[in-house]
């Protein structure tokens, strides 16, 4: 079975709740809000061979990712931005449902962390 280890850097993690304090609710629901929107906005990216576009919006998404210390996520994400900077689209298809599938678990998890 699968941890949160497995999808997070734990101790950052721990670090920017302590940190967020009551801020930290609102942080995750707009990052869960966000990426919601992202999601399709990759696939017709993909669907529509815009690397540029692919490039910019994974950019984004490792980021957000990144800054609530979901590491496998934004691996993922980093991958798909360099195939959007090099203009390899072929095969990126498994990338991003590996994305969607690995968002699914981190939403999840957030979800679970919140106090509301």
């Amino acid at each position: 079975m699968e941890s949160a280890a497995d999808h997070f850097d734990l101790e950052s993690f721990e670090m920017l709740k302590d940190v967020m304090e009551d801020e930290f609710d609102d942080l995750i629901q707009v990052y869960i809000e966000d990426s919601d929107r992202r999601l399709p906005q990759l696939q017709q990216a993909l669907t529509a061979a815009d690397a540029a576009e692919l490039r910019e919006l994974a950019h984004s998404f490792k980021g957000a990712s990144s800054n609530i210390s979901a590491v496998t996520l934004t691996e993922l994400c980093r991958q798909l931005e360099q195939a959007g900077r090099d203009e390899q689209l072929d095969g990126l298809e498994q990338t991003l449902d590996q994305i969607v599938g690995e968002y699914r678990w981190v939403k999840n998890f957030l979800q679970s962390q919140l106090s509301l």
